[in-house]
């Protein structure tokens, strides 16, 4: 079980559910064929070089890079990209015509070397790639009200005759219409959309939730004013390069192999540093290309059939470990904050009808919740030692604190000029938290940081096996229904 950025050996009762993700399904053989095939058959209406002219301005927009964790070793967005501009370009669309746009959203804003990295240089020198930046007005424009909230939309989608949209579906509510905006609004829309109240239900991530729900309005709105048409994918979960995976597959099942003793043995910094290069081997199982709302049904049955595991019913322990590495610690470093929302906010959440962990049951995590934050987390940091040492509660915590937060000019210095994260961006991660915290009567971290653990409201435990022994004296049971996630890689679970 990984905690950290170690590995540890658990003794488990023989009776535990141990969910595994499924077999990784066998890629494309040719990528780059199959997404030239995608654009000339479109799931629904014409190709894309049907639907421009030669003197159209076009916007590409792209997921933001966050996701999927660990980063591919080759991102299939490079390839969409090389694609699209290729077939633009042979419409007689000049590169002037054309702007390229990551939704980073209230996430920190993408050096150019990651940019290079990710998307390709050959790209970027000819077509400069923008991040979105969500507190510059000057790049934002006002496209209506929702209840009371201003729409602001990054300009560069409402300037263009065609958005075409580059999607990688890394969960079930990334197929459609939420991902199209959910990176590219303004701070006074974010504010409006992502409150307390739009994570009161159960599965704030789930299509239907009213988080889902505001920003597929949102897109209604920017849908009835620019075409948009997407190109998605959907990956496998081969997530270990095939050295890596020999090595954690061999050994006798309850030892840890040599070089994994050697591993554990590292300096700290120097195991976080290797966790920064590490890429994974996932590869693409399916392009599709057309309006979005043709396209969703397809992507998401695709993303199900590789990615959904089905279980008996809820249980009373939801047990599982966590890396060090989430979508918020993308090529930088985790941290409490981002540690209690990899946990609560997205593993807790892994499921796609209902919760896995009934009503009043316990949440056991594997992870030291070390208290250390990078440059790029100042907010976070802030959060941690001076929000939650005094309040937990999200709604009082977004009453209190939003406003102060939203507009130090540290925070928006740094996330405008020095690809540091927005200043709410810690307390939306604290918000996405709520379901999970109201599901379960007691959080207990195995091997954590008892200041970190306090701080968050979790308890300490020594071990994995002490957090057992600890869940039947809460529980009063003697006998309990635990069930173990591997979530490395993740996968969603069919309650």
């Amino acid at each position: 079980m990984m905690s950290g950025f170690d590995l540890r050996v658990v003794d488990l009762p023989e009776e535990v559910r141990i969910l595994l993700a499924l077999r990784a399904q066998l890629p494309l053989d040719d990528a780059r064929m199959a997404i030239v095939k995608a654009m000339m058959a479109p799931v629904a209406g014409p190709p894309l070089t049907d639907l421009v002219a030669s003197d159209a301005r076009v916007t590409v927009l792209i997921d933001d890079l966050s996701l999927p964790v660990p980063p591919p070793s080759h991102d299939p967005r490079a390839d969409m990209l090389d694609h699209v501009l290729a077939q633009l370009q042979q419409k007689g669309i000049r590169p002037a015509q054309i702007k390229i746009l990551v939704a980073n959203g209230l996430s920190r804003q993408w050096r150019p070397v990651e940019l290079a990295d990710a998307l390709g240089e050959q790209a970027l020198a000819a077509h400069p790639v923008i991040c979105h930046d969500a507190e510059d007005s000057h790049q934002l424009s006002r496209i209506g009200e929702l209840d009371g909230t201003p729409i602001d939309v990054n300009k560069a989608l409402m300037e263009a005759d065609l958005v075409v949209h580059l999607n990688l579906v890394s969960m079930p509510l990334m197929a459609g219409t939420y991902p199209l905006v959910c990176g590219a609004l303004g701070y006074k829309t974010y504010r409006g959309l992502v409150t307390p109240a739009a994570f009161a239900e159960e599965a704030p991530f789930l299509p239907g939730s009213p988080l889902v729900r505001a920003y597929q309005r949102v897109a209604e709105v920017l849908l009835s004013k620019v075409k948009v048409v997407q190109l998605s994918t959907v990956l496998n979960n081969d997530l270990w390069p095939p050295a890596l995976a020999a090595v954690l597959q061999g050994g006798a099942p309850i030892n840890l192999t040599r070089p994994l003793q050697m591993w554990n043995s590292l300096p700290s910094p120097v195991r976080h540093r290797a966790a920064r290069l590490l890429r994974a081997n996932y590869k693409p199982l399916w392009f599709g290309f057309g309006p979005p709302a043709e396209v969703e049904p397809k992507a998401r049955a695709v993303f199900r059939r590789q990615h959904e595991v089905t279980t008996e019913g809820e249980v009373d322990v939801m047990l599982f470990g966590l890396p060090d590495v989430g979508p918020g610690s993308v090529r930088s470093a985790q941290n409490p904050v981002l540690t209690a929302e990899l946990a609560l906010g997205y593993v807790s959440h892994l499921f796609t009808q209902r919760p896995l962990l009934r009503k009043g049951g316990i949440i056991v995590i594997a992870n030291p919740l070390t208290p250390a934050f990078d440059r790029t987390h100042r907010p976070h940091e802030e959060f941690y030692e001076q929000v939650l040492r005094h309040e937990r509660e999200p709604q009082a915590i977004h009453e209190k604190f939003e406003t102060s937060f939203a507009g130090r000019p540290e925070f928006v210095g740094g996330y405008e000029r020095r690809f540091a994260f927005h200043g709410v961006h810690p307390l939306h991660s604290w918000y996405h938290c709520a379901p999970a915290r109201r599901r379960a009567s007691h959080i207990l971290a195995a091997y954590g940081d008892p200041r970190s653990c306090a701080r968050l409201g979790f308890s300490p435990v020594t071990s994995v096996e002490e957090s057992l022994t600890r869940s039947r004296e809460l529980l009063g049971k003697d006998k309990l229904d635990v069930a173990v996630l591997t979530v490395t890689p993740p996968f969603w679970v069919k309650v």
